[in-house]
């Protein structure tokens, strides 16, 4: 049609601006993230933190979503799944002062770390050839391994209990995890990750899914059920999402 321009970046318009976002205000999540990184108490750990959310790959998991669909499939959506099961598994170590807390927190950070390669969100959400070919979970190892290098005499057993709690997280070689969870630190993250993951999924579901004249959904194929809403709304969630971490 004559008189049309299509919008370019150039012009401020960017194709993550028709997409969906965390309800959660940015900056409060990104200073939360970095408040907890620097009260991480083992000082290879820290710094392995320091090196691995820092430049482009830090700004790309700011934004990436931690899903296509199913949940935190929006903008941010990596950053508050992750601070959600930091705030989780910190509350286990309160619970359990066996677990060794800085362990647990940095796989907490790292376990998803892999989907700023995995998924794409430019212009639609999207998995990458890379991530096709190798998933989340083998590339999160991959930058673990390569970049625990740059610090010097690096405890080997310390990398392998972090990498472990990685590579474990999904709980079951049926649901792709490389191996299953052989120490506290990692069970706890396994079921902190599913804890999340799922509370969100089925969130998202009830609001976008429910029948119009019903406090049912339609039937959820994934969890293969129906499922019931008696008093979530969008503006109920708005809020909580609004002053719940404040």
């Amino acid at each position: 049609v004559t008189g049309i321009r299509l919008a370019k970046s150039e012009d401020g318009v960017y194709p993550a601006d028709f997409l969906a976002h965390s309800k959660r205000e940015f900056a409060v999540m990104k200073s939360e993230l970095e408040n907890r990184i620097s009260r991480i108490d083992d000082s290879n750990l820290r710094a392995l933190m320091e090196i691995i959310f820092s430049g482009d790959r830090y700004e790309k998991f700011l934004n990436v979503p931690a899903g296509k669909v199913w949940h935190h499939s929006y903008i941010h959506g990596l950053l508050e799944h992750t601070l959600e099961i930091i705030k989780i598994c910190d509350l286990m170590c309160d619970i359990h002062p066996e677990l060794n807390r800085d362990i647990l927190i940095c796989g907490a950070m790292l376990h998803d770390f892999g989907k700023t390669e995995e998924l794409s969100f430019e212009p639609v959400f999207d998995y990458t050839d890379k991530g096709k070919l190798l998933g989340h979970i083998v590339i999160s190892a991959m930058i673990v391994n390569e970049e625990a290098k740059k610090i010097k005499n690096f405890p080997e057993e310390l990398k392998d209990c972090l990498l472990h709690v990685i590579l474990s997280h999904q709980g079951k070689l049926e649901f792709a995890s490389p191996v299953v969870p052989k120490t506290l630190e990692a069970i706890a993250l396994y079921q902190a990750d599913e804890l999340s993951a799922k509370v969100n999924a089925y969130k998202n579901a009830i609001l976008k899914e429910q029948k119009s004249d019903s406090k049912w959904t339609k039937y959820i194929n994934l969890v293969s059920t129906e499922l019931f809403n008696h008093g979530i709304s969008p503006e109920v969630d708005a809020e909580i999402n609004k002053t719940l971490f404040d």
